[in-house]
């Protein structure tokens, strides 16, 4: 006999085998494929299961059983969840076909309408009180309902406000924060002091307010991120640090403080023009350090001269194929941002090999000193 829950299960199970075909014609296989024939094997187990026990139901022909049983019970009510499932299995077939994401979160909303659907219509027949089967409805899936619902709140309600405060200026966004805060506090304020608020009329006020919240990120986002990050993004300026004399992104606002656990290799002092290092268990000014290969190592600068300078290391240059037999030489350098009189920065350097591989030797340098230099070798 195929009850209603068997159709659905024998349908989920066919839906099964036909996708693991799709999926090992379109990817040769793999754990996908396999998945799915187990999720078939399942719902076709299931299936059976239902079929055998009649979905719970008694016979008609059973008097005694059949006044008492949940046969008649009011059946399912309106739901949802039917429209979510036939939106998730488009969204799977359109991610087929465009992106890999889209089709994983169109699989991951087809389960969960799925099991949402059954579990509503399970809990529909649970007894024929209404508020009773909403109770049994909530004890099974509202402690995964809850934290997921919360989490796509608060992930939703953190992104708008990333896309809000990232198309607005540098000035406007701590206005536009202080206003928002200022309206919560007011707010939140009013209905403490009228208890009798209604708990829909407060629900629907904050729907209102995140869907507003969520179309004002969705445009801004849409529009883009204001014009300094984009051309910051365009031109990757911090993709590596410039060591000229004039590297105006990499000088704003840079870090002046340095940690007591940056374990310094050497420190290195700019005074009255002259240039000289210190190190551990070695007495005096150096004109000369070692230091070693393939470590990450911390140097720190310290400015004790009139101006603003910045300490470059060099220590090689590497040689790149562009093709067609043109070849591109690039000098490797580490360098700080421009520090001012009194003030100190660290600069983290590895060193990939010797000093004597290099034609040219290995030094530290200030940008704008002449004859200030170091020698640095690297056995």
């Amino acid at each position: 006999m195929i009850t209603t829950s068997s159709k659905l299960f024998y349908g989920l199970g066919a839906v099964a085998i036909a996708a693991a075909i799709v999926w090992t014609i379109a990817s040769d296989g793999g754990s996908g494929a396999v998945a799915l024939v187990f999720i078939a094997i399942a719902s076709i187990f299931l299936g059976a299961i239902a079929s055998y026990v009649r979905d719970g139901h008694v016979l008609s022909t059973d008097t005694a059983q059949h006044d008492s049983a949940p046969a008649a019970q009011r059946g399912p009510g309106r739901s949802w969840f039917p429209l979510g499932t036939a939106l998730s299995l488009g969204m799977v077939v359109v991610g087929l076909v465009t992106s890999p994401g889209i089709f994983k979160v169109g699989i991951a909303l087809l389960l969960a309408m799925l099991g949402e659907w059954l579990i509503q219509n399970w809990s529909d027949r649970a007894s024929s009180d209404v508020g009773y089967n909403a109770r049994v409805r909530g004890w099974v899936v509202h402690p995964l309902e809850i934290p997921i619902g919360g989490a796509l709140l608060l992930a939703a309600i953190v992104l708008s406000f990333s896309r809000i405060f990232l198309a607005l200026s540098v000035e406007a966004g701590p206005i536009v924060f202080a206003i928002l805060g200022a309206l919560v506090l007011f707010f939140g304020s009013v209905l403490s002091i009228r208890r009798g608020t209604s708990a829909r009329v407060v629900g629907a006020a904050c729907g209102v307010v995140l869907l507003a919240l969520s179309a004002v990120g969705v445009a801004l986002a849409l529009n883009g991120e204001r014009e300094e990050l984009t051309v910051a993004a365009a031109e990757d300026h911090f993709a590596e640090r410039p060591c000229g004399e004039e590297a105006e992104v990499a000088d704003e606002s840079p870090i002046r403080a340095v940690s007591a656990k940056s374990s310094i290799a050497a420190t290195v002092t700019l005074k009255d023009g002259v240039l000289y290092a210190e190190m551990d268990g070695f007495s005096g000014p150096l004109t000369s350090i070692t230091l070693q290969r393939s470590l990450n190592l911390s140097i720190l600068f310290q400015n004790e001269d009139e101006g603003e300078h910045r300490m470059v290391l060099t220590y090689g240059k590497t040689v790149e194929d562009l093709g067609g037999g043109v070849m591109k030489e690039t000098e490797l350098q580490a360098c700080t941002s421009l520090v001012t009189e009194g003030g100190q920065q660290v600069v983290v350097v590895n060193i990939p090999k010797p000093s004597y591989a290099s034609a040219e030797p290995f030094s530290i340098s200030v940008t704008g000193v002449e004859g200030a230099s170091i020698e640095v070798m690297v056995p």
